[in-house]
């Protein structure tokens, strides 16, 4: 694909420097990680030591994992935003009033067009076809895989990091669980160095089956 070709003139520097090379897009939902997370994946051996072969899928579109087999057992966090007992990850973050009206009007599976336009940021207010942004202001779809999970899913003015059934932000549990770590994984850090460690991170699923 596209993505493969544009890694073409690192691939020939590697050839020349006697390696063997292999190139790949994988979506991580193909491996049981309840998220759409599509990254180009390439790889190099020596040249006469061996094929290396990539594992084939686990899921297709018919059996990937959605966001309610993620996180739907979790209860819901304090109200108060502090952390849920046992659990320092999993905390509510603030919203302003202007936001906290805008995630209770979108529907789950929704994003920012689905706001009426006075509910839109200045820079929304012409919709998606002509400035992008199709998925910023977004919720999940409980019934579907998570986008994918980026350093900064706590806000879900930057992505469809809503969450599915309550009016309110994931929280940084709920995008570890999305991103499959397990819940015995611990993170240090403050709230944006945790989530940009979760979003940035390479699915352990994924990463298992590599």
């Amino acid at each position: 694909g596209v993505y493969v070709r544009a890694l073409g003139p690192r691939l020939d520097k590697m050839t020349a420097a006697g390696y063997e090379l292999e190139a790949a897009v994988l979506n991580a939902a193909e491996y049981g990680v309840p998220q759409l997370r599509r990254r180009v994946l390439y790889c190099g051996w020596r040249q006469g030591e061996g094929r290396f072969r990539l594992p084939p899928p686990t899921h297709n579109e018919e059996s990937y994992l959605s966001v309610a087999d993620a996180i739907g057992d979790l209860p819901s966090p304090p109200a108060d935003r502090t952390p849920h007992p046992g659990d320092e990850l999993h905390r509510r973050t603030w919203l302003s009033p202007l936001n906290q009206k805008r995630i209770e009007t979108i529907p789950p599976g929704g994003g920012m067009e689905d706001l009426p336009v006075e509910l839109r940021a200045d820079c929304h207010k012409n919709g998606a076809d002509h400035i992008g942004h199709r998925y910023v202001y977004g919720r999940l779809a409980p019934d579907k895989p998570a986008s994918t999970i980026t350093a900064r899913f706590d806000s879900f003015t930057r992505g469809r990091f809503g969450h599915p059934n309550e009016p309110r932000n994931i929280t940084l549990r709920e995008g570890a669980r999305l991103q499959s770590f397990p819940d015995v994984f611990r993170f240090k850090g403050t709230q944006e160095e945790i989530a940009a460690l979760i979003g940035n991170a390479v699915p352990p699923l994924l990463a298992d089956d590599l």
